[in-house]
């Protein structure tokens, strides 16, 4: 009796295409691998294209890909760019002395991908904006997607468009993970109090079908999300640069793209199916592969936001530079985790900059409340 998993079959086929074409990447066993067809398919919350759709883009991953390296060296305007002109490679995780991506997550076996991809978005963003990667925000996809998304489920079954939750995240919000933790069981309870631990996207940008505005909006402002097709020998991806090798599809997925690298050809993206998964649960995936720049749907697939608003208490951190402004007497401070905000006007801000100073003469932390960009309270922690 064999004890060989149908897994292993397939892995091995994959292998073999993949020795035909030179090994542009690696697969294996992944946490995936072994769940059945239909646990596989529902962590794919996007639906699945039509055959009409997917025709009427047949010469789009040749063009994708050459809009994608006609990008390198084109000037750069964003206010957070780190630089005037677009680099021939950038990622997220390394620039500007730190990491402005949050952690991998695990969706589990809910086809909640879209909101996990649109608060990567959400949480990239805050970051990187801000300069601050050590704000490291986790925001509650359970609010996004259950809270807000639910009444608009696709058919009765679970999943979601991109537009419609980003859209979601400008106009509600979306609070911390704490005030609803994340299952994929659906179960769990909105802290009443929310409204005061909220985090809101700013204005929605739609990147559907352009290359070049998605490295903008990457290097300029953070993270964007797109939708992709997954192919059956997706599920098995360890690493490489990623190009299908079967014609068999599964469903359509929502991803978050944090870079690119024109030598190898790719976009770098941030999957929601745990560490066990690509490499470390990050994933580099081709130019013009999977229809990942424009999802074969007549609606925006690939979207970010210009910045975030917060209003909440973060975590005690330290103040590690204070100003005040000899033109209107506003002062600013400089939080470990944060980076320059800015304090409340009048009294309150003069008693809050006499706290930061106390505590940074002391060397203790202290724990902000951000209102959009302004410190409006401190408490001082002993």
């Amino acid at each position: 009796m064999s004890t060989h998993h149908p897994c292993e079959e397939e892995i091995a086929a994959i292998r073999e295409s993949l020795a035909a074409l030179g090994e542009p990447w690696q697969v294996g066993e992944t946490r995936l691998s072994r769940l059945g067809a239909e646990s596989r398919a529902v962590r794919l919350g996007v639906p699945a294209p039509s055959v009409a759709e997917v025709e009427a883009r047949a010469e789009l991953p040749g063009q994708m890909t050459e809009a994608a390296l006609g990008a390198a060296g084109q000037q750069c305007t964003a206010p957070h760019a780190p630089s005037g002109e677009l680099p021939r490679a950038f990622d997220l995780r390394r620039t500007c002395g730190g990491d402005y991506t949050t952690p991998v997550k695990d969706q589990g076996e809910r086809g909640t991908c879209t909101a996990f991809g649109v608060v990567a978005v959400l949480e990239g963003t805050a970051a990187y904006t801000r300069r601050a990667a050590g704000l490291n925000l986790d925001l509650s996809e359970a609010h996004l997607f259950f809270g807000q998304g639910t009444p608009r489920q696709i058919n009765g079954q679970d999943g979601a468009w991109p537009d419609d939750l980003l859209g979601d995240c400008v106009s509600t919000g979306v609070t911390f993970e704490d005030y609803w933790p994340y299952s994929d069981t659906g179960g769990g309870r909105l802290n009443p109090d929310w409204p005061h631990r909220v985090v809101h996207a700013e204005k929605m940008v739609d990147l559907t079908r352009d290359p070049a505005g998605i490295k903008h909006h990457i290097y300029g402002y953070g993270p964007v999300t797109a939708c992709m097709v997954v192919y059956e020998d997706f599920f098995h991806y360890t690493g490489g640069v990623y190009r299908h090798t079967t014609e068999e599809t599964r469903g359509g997925h929502c991803v978050a793209l944090i870079g690119w690298d024109d030598e190898q050809g790719c976009w770098i993206g941030k999957n929601s199916w745990g560490t066990g998964w690509g490499e470390g649960g990050f994933f580099r995936i081709a130019y013009g592969e999977a229809f990942v720049e424009d999802y074969p749907e007549a609606r925006p697939t690939t979207l970010g936001c210009t910045g975030t608003t917060l209003r909440a208490w973060l975590p005690a951190q330290r103040a590690l530079r204070l100003f005040a402004s000899a033109e209107d007497g506003r002062g600013w401070a400089l939080l470990e985790n944060l980076g320059w905000t800015r304090l409340s006007g009048g009294t309150s801000g003069a008693h809050q900059l006499a706290l930061l100073a106390d505590a940074r003469a002391g060397g203790y932390p202290v724990s902000p409340y951000v209102e959009n960009y302004e410190l409006r309270m401190v408490q001082t922690t002993f």
